[in-house]
């Protein structure tokens, strides 16, 4: 008796092919790039008074930026709602401050 080795071939999700991950990384720049460059500069803002010397360094909008691209490579279907919560956090920041 002979048995099949047929290949079962598992659904695949669209979101979840490397491709699919990688548009999403490239995506979350139009998201992350003017989000934490508002981020970076309200916090600059808000530090810039109190000290003359301290305020963030560029290179952490960049590590912001990078970590928010990995995070969307990483986690294509979370990466929306943590843009939509920072959002969000910035417009409830915002209307606090102003």
């Amino acid at each position: 008796m002979r048995m099949s080795h047929a290949r079962v071939r598992r659904n695949t999700d669209p979101d979840l092919t490397p491709g699919a991950r990688a548009a999403a990384a490239a995506a979350s720049l139009f998201f992350s790039v003017p989000l934490m460059g508002l981020l970076w500069l309200l916090i600059n803002g808000q530090i810039a008074p109190l000290s003359d010397s301290a305020f963030l360094p560029p290179w952490a909008l960049g590590a912001a930026i990078a970590g928010f691209a990995i995070l969307s490579f990483a986690f294509p279907r979370l990466a929306p709602n943590v843009f939509g919560w920072l959002c969000d956090m910035l417009m409830r920041l915002a209307r606090w401050l102003w």
